[in-house]
């Protein structure tokens, strides 16, 4: 069975023999040859001549050993040449300067170029190619949610769960048995009263739904609760920590899927804990049960057709992994299609899209379910596999147990013993079929939330960071350059200065990288020469929660929560008190506006916030400002998308908001920022001109041209 199983397909990797098939090799070899000594010298040569079943036995030793000696001779005559030829082609692709391995006493792992004799093909890591050491090691980020410790009354919980489950593999051993014994107590004028109750009262206690597997249940819902609590907190307070550069790049309805995998997870540790470990456990005592109650024979066809049975399962759940692997992709990118869709409502109405969306979703749907297809149509040829083997095995035991006891070896109750133990062990082995493929389809939907957690942010706090505990304001660039990943230079070379309380606009072409410099003032990146720094401090020396709990910003396009706009306002500030907001919503002008609302303060924004105007939303972003009051407030182009008339009425809130703040302003419009005591011109990411309103008009450059040309369009009749 072994060399039958080695032999078949896999569905990872092509089949290559490696050192451990040519170490078996030569045990069996080495067995066969002893086997022949031993019958040669034991028995007279005359006597297998006479008795043919004895020459078929060693017309097949025979043969197997020649076998045996081919397959070892053809591995070692492929393998040695093969390794020599790798050799030389190694060198000749070793650069000049490049260590030679062959002098080298270093061990290398997971190179390319590995020189070990007979090794496989790479697997690909994913659930059906990598080991479970491997999943343990990846689950070790996992380990801390698994114990509750933060509860020593669910830690009592776990305990004594796991105490229950030693009592159900005893109670497991005890009903067969039992019956058994009941059955041996039948007879004419006899009612076994004593051994029919214990009976009934193991039969009570035994399975999942008896009375201790029911205590035990009721017992951990709380505790996986936590568990799936914490785990998936964790999660997603991971995704929240992640850079900037992660949320620009991912799909949000791929996350939201991978997000809502914990319960993937929890349901894998509960069925790894409760129901893998505790089935492992029945089938080693059934073993050791056949071998004491009836005879070493029994116990090797229970270990026989459990080991075929298990090898079916798991071969058949490689390839079913692959079918489910494609059809949860395909689910993704389902979901993520009708995700996109609805957050995109607006866009996909205003181009006429919605036959294309339609189409594009059904043509999605149709791949989904072939996938689907193939997953069911493999779950049934596995069940039916299962049920054939197991069914061969039961036939053996049964036919061997009866001419037992055709001959007296047995007694017919050990007959019923033997059945119930067999239809017991069925229920394990029929439970593991469908686990393993629970936990393939678990390992397939956790993998994706297990990568977030792999996922690390480029932005970070520096071992040694300190809290900005107060700030004045201060800011200076100094010689910074900035590259986005795998793009050319977006900043070089940036030196300025803003001190306390004053104002700075930053204006150039698109792509000039104005948004650039705020992004990197925030931090969502880091430069990669020179330096920012706030009172003369490195924001790369303090924490990130300190330093930004300092900033303020308002962005072109205010994103609302769907919830109040009480809630919304206080989202910054959840400790502000209800006059508070008033106050902030009437230096931003819109406190008038709310009260007008049918429920004022009370009212529901809608989706994005798109129930009220840009320019209500950029005066709800304002009034945050207020309630926030930080001392460096970031303003990207925050009436640019406004009509003249709400900008100037924006314009007038935010020179409230500034007043006392150290403010740098992006703007599209230059009439906007003619009091700012510094203006920046940037061209090509480089910092052009520099200096006041008036001083930059008088020089006549490129601030001056497009004062000009901004100045033109707007006088000229529309």
């Amino acid at each position: 069975m072994y060399y039958i199983s080695g032999l078949l397909p896999d569905p990872d990797i092509p089949y290559t023999p490696t050192n451990a098939h040519c170490h078996m090799w030569l045990v069996s070899l080495g067995f066969e040859i002893a086997w022949l000594t031993l019958a040669f010298a034991t028995v007279p040569v005359k006597a297998f001549v006479e008795n043919y079943m004895d020459a078929v036995q060693i017309t097949l030793s025979v043969s197997r050993c020649a076998i045996l000696a081919c397959m070892v001779s053809i591995y070692w005559w492929s393998a040695i040449p093969k390794e020599k030829i790798d050799d030389s082609d190694e060198e000749e692709r070793q650069g000049l300067l490049s260590s030679n391995n062959n002098s080298s006493n270093s061990t290398e792992y997971g190179t390319p170029h590995a020189k070990l004799k007979g090794v496989a093909h790479p697997r690909t890591g994913d659930a059906q190619t990598t080991t479970y050491l491997d999943y343990i090691i990846g689950f070790s980020k996992l380990f801390p949610f698994l114990w509750p410790s933060e509860s020593r009354s669910l830690q009592i919980r776990t305990i004594f769960c796991f105490s229950l489950l030693l009592v159900q593999r005893a109670v497991n051993i005890f009903v067969p048995h039992q019956l058994g014994v009941v059955v041996a107590a039948l007879g004419p004028g006899k009612i076994p009263y004593m051994e029919i109750m214990f009976y009934i009262i193991f039969r009570a206690l035994q399975g999942q739904q008896g009375v201790v597997g029911s205590i035990r249940a009721l017992l951990w819902i709380p505790i996986s609760q936590s568990t799936y609590r914490r785990l998936t907190s964790a999660a997603f307070h991971h995704v929240l920590l992640l850079s900037l550069d992660f949320h620009l790049n991912k799909r949000i309805g791929e996350v939201m899927s991978a997000l809502s995998k914990g319960s993937a997870l929890n349901t894998f540790l509960d069925g790894l804990v409760f129901q893998l470990m505790p089935m492992v456990a029945d089938l080693w005592i059934a073993a050791v049960y056949f071998f004491i109650k009836f005879n070493a024979l029994y116990a090797l066809m229970v270990v026989a057709s459990t080991w075929m049975y298990l090898f079916v399962t798991i071969y058949m759940a490689k390839y079913r992994g692959r079918a489910r692997r494609e059809m949860v992709m395909r689910e993704r990118e389902m979901e993520a299609a009708k995700t996109d869709a609805l957050l995109s409502y607006e866009t996909v109405h205003h181009s006429g899209a919605i036959p294309m969306e339609i189409s594009r979703f059904e043509r999605l749907i149709s791949v989904f379910q072939t996938a689907e297809y193939r997953v069911f149509f493999s779950l049934n040829l596995l069940n039916a596999m299962q049920n054939g083997v197991f069914t061969f095995g039961v036939m053996l035991i049964c036919y061997l147990n009866a001419y037992e006891i055709s001959v007296n070896l047995q007694q017919v109750s050990m007959f019923v013993t033997l059945l119930t133990y067999l239809a017991q062990l069925q229920a394990p082995l029929n439970f593991f079929g469908s686990f393993y493929t629970q936990v393939q389809n678990n390992l397939v939907d956790a993998e994706r939330m297990l990568d977030l957690f792999k996922e690390q942010p480029t932005i970070q706090d520096r071992e040694n960071a300190l809290d900005l505990e107060s700030c004045r304001g201060k800011i200076s660039f100094c010689g910074v350059a900035f590259a986005y990943k795998g793009k050319s230079q977006a900043l070089k070379d940036i030196s300025f200065q803003l001190d306390p309380g004053t104002s700075a606009a930053i204006v150039g072409e698109s792509g000039s990288g104005k948004s650039t410099i705020l992004k990197l003032l925030f931090r969502f990146y880091d430069v990669d020469h020179g330096s920012i720094k706030i009172d003369d401090t490195d924001i790369r020396d303090v924490t990130l929660d300190s330093f930004r709990s300092h900033i303020s910003v308002v962005p072109q396009d205010t994103i609302l929560f769907n919830d109040t706009l009480m809630h919304n306002l206080m989202y910054a500030s959840p400790n502000a008190t209800e006059l508070e907001v008033f106050e902030a919503c009437r230096a931003a002008s819109i406190h008038d506006k709310i009260l007008h609302f049918p429920q004022g303060y009370e009212t529901n924004v809608g989706e994005r916030g798109l129930k009220l105007s840009g320019g209500e939303r950029q005066r709800i972003a304002i009034a945050r400002t207020f309630l926030r009051s930080p001392r460096i407030l970031l303003l990207d182009e925050a009436t640019a998308s406004l009509d003249s008339e709400t900008e100037k009425q924006i314009q007038t809130s935010l020179e409230k908001a500034s007043e006392g703040r150290t403010t740098i302003t992006i703007a599209h419009r230059l009439s906007t920022i003619t009091k700012a005591d510094q203006i920046i011109v940037l061209h090509q990411g480089r910092i052009a001109e520099k200096g006041r309103h008036a001083e930059l008009l008088a020089k006549g450059g490129r601030y001056a041209q497009m004062w000009n040309k901004q100045t033109k369009e707007e006088k000229s009749p529309q």
